[in-house]
């Protein structure tokens, strides 16, 4: 089994970087191979919505040179996709949006050609964490990715998050409870 988690956080020892770890520490100790990208370390360019990528069948096929390419290859071979992003302004962070944006080229259509997906197997998850109450900051980026998954034709099976307490308390015994609570729900995901 396979896992591929992306990071959006901007900043180094980030709050949601801390409790994604846990998720990571969770899944690699029940056998799950995790490959992990920092989307802050990476080129990741905005979708530019030329639709190129629809029509390569058998590709990824974004026409787009930048870091994205290497992030695809793995989301293809991963069973389990998690994105790791604080919640700013109600959303997820720039890069996370842009990644969220790209992963339109794995839809495959064009006028003459019916929708289809590279995407069959993955099933996604969603870390978060933010400064106020989950209910009211986390909803919008859960729903986006709900609608995501659902035009993708993928499983989603829901996010965990933790409202911000400062980093030394990202990983405090309640939020690593839910951490390991959403790895279990992964891992269980993945074996049915």
């Amino acid at each position: 089994m396979k896992a591929c988690v992306v990071f959006g956080n901007t900043r180094e020892r980030s709050n949601t970087e801390a409790l994604t770890n846990l998720v990571v520490q969770d899944l690699v100790s029940r056998g799950v191979e995790v490959k992990t990208f920092a989307l802050r370390k990476m080129d990741i360019k905005t979708c530019v919505g030329c639709d190129k990528c629809h029509a390569v069948m058998d590709s990824y096929g974004c026409v787009i040179k930048d870091d994205m390419g290497q992030i695809a290859e793995e989301i293809l071979a991963s069973d389990l996709v998690l994105l790791s992003s604080p919640i700013y302004s109600w959303f997820a962070t720039a890069p996370m949006k842009a990644l969220m944006d790209r992963l339109y080229g794995f839809s495959k259509f064009t006028d003459t050609i019916p929708y289809s997906n590279l995407m069959k197997k993955q099933r996604f998850g969603l870390i978060a964490n933010c400064e106020g109450e989950l209910e009211s900051n986390c909803d919008l980026l859960d729903k986006a990715m709900e609608r995501l998954t659902d035009f993708a034709k993928i499983s989603y099976l829901g996010f965990v998050g933790v409202r911000d307490k400062g980093y030394e308390n990202s990983t405090r015994e309640e939020a690593a409870k839910d951490a390991r609570n959403f790895a279990e729900k992964c891992f269980n995901s993945l074996k049915s």
